[in-house]
């Protein structure tokens, strides 16, 4: 099996995508703020927004550059579907994490599996049109300007 090492080179989609994937992650973060409890989201949500998107950008969506249009827009829509996930995930842990400093897990694995329970209850806050507008609008925009310059700049 043979190793491609054309597709870990640095290229303009992948830079145009992490930059454009890290701003949108930063936009996103400061809409979805006001839907935390009093309006403050955890210390870590904002890096970890803006990391996450430059990563999604990079990794994901400018590797994928050069296919067209259309392919924009699934990779587009997977890293929406994927920034909420891995978003979620922040805000579970992060609430986790606040939980195990007050001893409320016997053990390891509950709080592991609490994760995904947090995860779960904290999705209800985030179920405003407004933010799937942003997040998959925002996701597909994103991808369509990062395929351009993929195109663009071969």
């Amino acid at each position: 099996m043979s190793v491609s090492y054309r597709s870990s080179m640095p290229t303009a989609a992948r830079l145009a995508g992490a930059i454009l994937f890290g701003l949108w992650g930063f936009y996103h973060a400061a809409l979805a703020a006001p839907f935390f409890l009093e309006g403050r989201p955890p210390r870590s949500f904002l890096p970890a927004s803006v990391i996450i998107g430059l990563y999604l950008g990079w990794r994901y969506v400018g590797r994928r550059a050069g296919n067209g249009y259309g392919a924009a827009i699934g990779a587009g829509v997977t890293a929406g579907f994927a920034f909420g996930f891995l978003s979620l995930l922040v805000i579970a842990f992060s609430q986790m994490i606040r939980h195990s400093l007050h001893n409320r897990y016997q053990g390891l694995s509950e709080a592991i599996l609490d994760i995904f329970d947090l995860m779960i209850s904290e999705s209800s806050r985030f179920t405003d049109i407004n933010l799937f507008i942003s997040l998959f609008g925002g996701a597909v925009l994103c991808a369509w300007v990062t395929e351009y310059v993929g195109q663009k700049y071969r």
